[in-house]
């Protein structure tokens, strides 16, 4: 009895690493999508803040521009993760240049613009460099 119990614990062993193997391409698909969307997120709320800017609609760009800032901080983190610290560089420095637009926004300075411009040319690199 002891060795069947030991024998069907050992099949349940191998179809449960059996499975968990033959998933992982598809955590590592789900988590780049996942990336992608947070970075997609925050570029389109840097442009929905170029918008308002262009509008002199300070406060909602700032609001906007706020709104970017979690899924960056994320994305960084996720990078760092995955060791792909050149790109992680790339999204911390449109970070500062989205806190930097946000505090310009809130002092109704309209080179706030040219600051979002920038954060959302380099989620753009960052963009076009992850695997699809």
């Amino acid at each position: 009895m002891a060795i069947g119990a030991a024998v069907v614990m050992a099949l349940v062993m191998g179809a449960w690493l059996y499975g968990r193997s033959s998933t992982a391409p598809d955590r590592a698909a789900a988590d780049t999508m996942r990336l992608r969307a947070m970075l997609l997120e925050s570029r389109t709320q840097v442009l929905d803040a170029q918008l308002s800017l262009h509008s002199a609609n300070f406060g909602n760009a700032a609001q906007h521009l706020e709104y970017a800032k979690p899924p960056l901080a994320a994305a960084t983190s996720a990078l760092r993760e995955d060791d792909q610290d050149e790109l992680a560089t790339k999204v911390d420095a449109a970070l500062q240049q989205v806190m930097t637009a946000r505090d310009l926004a809130a002092k109704l300075s309209l080179d706030a613009n040219s600051k979002a411009g920038e954060a959302s040319k380099l989620l753009g690199e960052v963009l076009s460099a992850l695997p699809r």
